[in-house]
């Protein structure tokens, strides 16, 4: 928005699309319900507000004990801590993971191997927003341009050391904007 241009994803034209055309507004979503916590995995046209418990539900329910439930991709989804969360108008998929298959293994010290910046599409420096955000100082992650990341995920998955650097930036982008939101 800042240079004047909107960048959307296919999903976004068509109900974009779909409002202008016929006047109806986005009320449901395309998603993926899989993983190995999932009894019958399938690609589904969901009602936004229905619950990923019902969601899961209707793919066959639960396959063993639960360890963690993702809402989006591997890459890009947050963790959910809860099957009551709704489907949203952003939600692409869920996740769902059994106990020990954890996608996110425990994570090492930085290597300062710079594959993080190698594959970074907005030319950042994710290991340096990580360093500054973890200790708190919010001031030198946004001169490091944490505001430009597109959280698209690649740090982390590139991250030989399994740091979690997407959940790092966006903390620091959460405290920076709520600090601009101060501020005005």
């Amino acid at each position: 928005m800042d240079v004047g241009v909107v960048v959307n994803n296919v999903a976004t034209a068509a109900a974009v699309a779909d409002a202008i055309t016929t006047g109806m507004p986005l009320i449901e979503r395309r998603l993926t319900v899989a993983g190995s916590g999932i009894a019958e995995p399938k690609n589904l046209l969901v009602r936004i507000g229905t619950t990923f418990e019902e969601v899961v539900q209707f793919c066959g329910g639960i396959n063993g004990a639960v360890e963690k439930v993702i809402s989006g991709g591997p890459m890009m989804g947050m963790a959910q801590f809860t099957l009551k969360a709704p489907v949203i108008k952003g939600t692409t998929g869920i996740l769902v993971f059994r106990r020990g298959e954890n996608p996110y293994p425990n994570e090492l010290h930085c290597i300062r191997c710079a594959n993080c910046m190698k594959v970074c599409p907005a030319f950042l420096m994710p290991m340096m927003i990580h360093a500054y955000s973890f200790k708190g100082n919010y001031d030198a992650a946004q001169k490091y341009r944490a505001m430009d990341c597109i959280e698209c995920g690649c740090c982390s998955y590139g991250c030989p050391s399994k740091i979690p650097l997407l959940q790092s930036i966006i903390a620091a982008k959460n405290r920076i904007n709520a600090k601009r939101q101060t501020q005005k």
